[in-house]
């Protein structure tokens, strides 16, 4: 069963182009993640998501791994120019398009077949709608139980909202490869879907909570809106470019 810090590299990976709509949340969510040992509960990360109607910045505190050799601070989704910017930390980042992410899923399986091994995988994932419901930092949000069918102790407790609009957009469009089972595993489908917002994951192995991922702060304000821009003197490379300069420094 994935950990919250695997869905937390997974929502940066996925992160996505949207249409602007009327109801859409505009501010800041900051989230925090914890890893336990018995009842001692040890803070491993805080990371911001900040929502304008036309882009979606998502940045943590640490490096996270995207593809198993980029190391990303954080993904910026503009909306307007329909790309992903992956923040790395110096004077330049990548640019990234929808193909350009499959291409680079497809060069990274070495020729494996990665989707089939994921398929096989998602098929022993299930979730109940236990029809519980509680406030959730202002929010009323239902409880879901995501669990391995072949392992029974070994689940994932998520909240959900339906209160927090967010447009994942061309996240409901057909991808291809192991992206689409990514997308279509546990909690994606029913973010892209059916319109929830997670707010509060637990995860547990042999009945035990192993980690924790929940939203610390949630601030509906026009605070956004300086953020998801490039920085100033930051070059942004196309996914060839920037591949051709790594591969010229070694």
């Amino acid at each position: 069963m994935k950990k919250a810090s695997y869905l937390l590299s997974a929502m940066l990976m996925v992160a996505c182009l949207s249409q602007p709509v009327s109801a859409q949340f505009e501010g800041q969510i900051t989230y925090t993640s914890y890893e336990y040992e018995g009842e001692d509960r040890d803070e491993k990360d805080e990371f911001n998501m900040f929502i304008t109607p036309e882009r979606i910045l998502l940045q943590g505190e640490n490096e996270y791994e995207f593809m198993g050799s980029l190391k990303t601070e954080g993904v910026l989704v503009r909306l307007d120019f329909k790309d992903f910017v992956f923040l790395t930390g110096d004077d330049k980042v990548l640019k990234i398009s929808k193909s350009d992410i499959t291409s680079m899923m497809n060069m990274f399986d070495n020729g494996d077949n990665t989707q089939e091994k994921a398929e096989d995988k998602s098929e022993d994932i299930s979730y109940e709608r236990t029809g519980e419901t509680k406030t959730i930092k202002g929010y009323k949000s239902e409880k879901f139980i995501f669990r391995d069918d072949s392992k029974e102790d070994d689940y994932m407790v998520v909240w959900m909202t339906k209160d927090i609009d967010v447009n994942w957009g061309m996240l409901a469009e057909p991808w291809s490869g192991s992206t689409q089972t990514i997308i279509d595993n546990f909690p994606m489908s029913l973010m892209f879907k059916e319109k929830y917002f997670p707010l509060r994951m637990e995860s547990y192995d042999g009945n035990k909570r192993e980690s924790l991922l929940e939203a610390s702060n949630i601030n509906e304000s026009s605070i956004a809106r300086a953020m998801v821009k490039v920085p100033s003197g930051v070059q942004v490379l196309s996914f060839q470019d920037y591949l051709f300069q790594k591969m010229s420094e070694q």
